[in-house]
């Protein structure tokens, strides 16, 4: 009887051993799995999502001195300048590139033009970069026949500033943040190491030349790094082509397209509402300003007796799932709690026919699920089923902290 207690037993601590080393090769495998596959990304200061202690302690700002030159830092052939320091010749070859290589399936393409791109990198209070990676190719002139050195672009990326507020009760915070965008290689010269060397060349000089932001953020769609986001949602595409004119809104109800005459309704309802979302992502009113006077944003609210109930974030995307039919992009909304829910979805309808009717070739409606966006996704995945759902992300470099609900994110940029 004895013998068999202490068997037992002893079959549990062996049974209990092979449990937690099965447990320790587990965790292993997935540490080596994910250190091979993102090798870049493993040694940048980001929350890696095996960085177990920034789960129980946020640490915030990772890396406050200079971050150090490595391998992936190629300052020979990257050229890290700021935006408005380009002239005309220049940013005409960045949208040659981009419209080139940045996205090209058949008729699905990214067609920006210069108008599209400038405005994101105007009325800033602090500088926005762009990188160029440059090889040098040998160009024959006909007329001397001669060679002429020629720097051929094969990669790009932009960053601009953003204001972070994180409301998190006693503990608020606000920082500066640059947001990334345009991260383009070359077709050609894809799968060559590229783009980690545009990053970190980025990243370093960016540091160098503006000491006082020292977090990014990017934004990923598609398969996702090892890395814990700062949210992470899915975005859906509708097509509009049998949608139909939307009823009228109550008449005691308006709908007001913003404009740089009434932004002042904008900026004070962000203002009340920016407390019922954990993180708010922003720009500055006045780039905010330029991007919805170049048409490149477009802002709708609901107002009644001269309060504003809700109101509608859209995009001009420059995307096109086929030819002539572009992509009209809400990013983001926010309700108030005094609106009727059925009241801001149709409202959302309403806004999106208006645009179309000025805009007939916004034929596709993509809506990311964060703010409030989501009452809007369910509603017409009710009677339409989205052609297209993509797992999208936002992520901090350089800052670690918990990831938060999509419902409560408000992201402009």
């Amino acid at each position: 009887m004895l013998i068999d207690y202490y068997n037992n037993i002893h079959n549990i601590k062996y049974i209990f051993f092979i449990f937690i080393c099965i447990i320790f090769l587990f965790f292993l495998s997935f540490f080596l799995y994910i250190r091979f596959k993102f090798g870049f990304w493993r040694i940048q200061p980001v929350f890696h999502i095996y960085d177990l202690h920034y789960y129980l302690f946020p640490h915030g700002i990772i890396q406050h001195c200079m971050p150090e030159r490595n391998k992936y830092c190629n300052f020979k052939d990257i050229e890290v300048v700021k935006f408005d320091s380009l002239d005309n010749y220049k940013i005409s070859k960045f949208a040659s590139f981009v419209q080139s290589h940045y996205l090209r399936n058949k008729d699905n393409v990214f067609l920006p033009k210069e108008e599209n791109i400038v405005p994101y990198f105007t009325g800033h209070n602090h500088p926005c970069f762009v990188s160029f990676y440059n090889i040098s190719e040998l160009l024959l002139d006909c007329k001397t026949n001669t060679s002429i050195e020629n720097n051929k672009i094969i990669g790009v990326m932009t960053s601009r500033p953003v204001r972070i507020y994180i409301n998190n009760g006693s503990k608020d915070s606000f920082f500066d943040a640059y947001y990334v965008d345009y991260l383009c290689v070359d077709k050609n010269h894809r799968k060559a190491g590229i783009a980690p060397q545009i990053i970190q060349t980025h990243e370093y000089n960016q540091r160098l030349l503006n000491e006082k932001i020292v977090v990014s953020l990017f934004k990923r769609e598609g398969e996702l790094t090892g890395i814990v986001p700062l949210c992470v949602y899915s975005t859906y595409g509708f097509e509009m082509r049998t949608w139909k004119r939307p009823p009228r809104l109550p008449g005691y109800l308006g709908l007001i397209e913003i404009g740089p005459k009434n932004m002042h309704y904008l900026v004070d309802f962000i203002k009340i509402q920016n407390t019922k979302f954990d993180i708010v992502v922003m720009p500055e009113i006045s780039n905010l300003i330029e991007l919805i006077k170049t048409g490149n944003i477009y802002c709708y609210i609901i107002v009644h007796d001269f309060e504003v109930l809700c109101v509608y974030f859209f995009r001009k995307s420059c995307a096109y799932v086929r030819k002539n039919v572009e992509i009209l992009s809400c990013f983001a909304s926010i309700n108030s709690k005094n609106n009727n829910p059925d009241i801001f979805v149709e409202g959302y309808k309403v806004a999106l026919w208006k645009i179309y009717k000025k805009h007939p070739g916004f034929q596709y409606a993509v809506i990311e699920d964060t703010s409030d966006n989501n009452a809007i996704i369910k509603n017409i995945m009710l009677r339409t089923k989205p052609t297209m759902v993509s797992p999208t992300a936002y992520f901090f470099y350089n800052f670690a902290y918990p990831t938060f609900k999509p419902s409560k994110c408000l992201i402009l940029h």
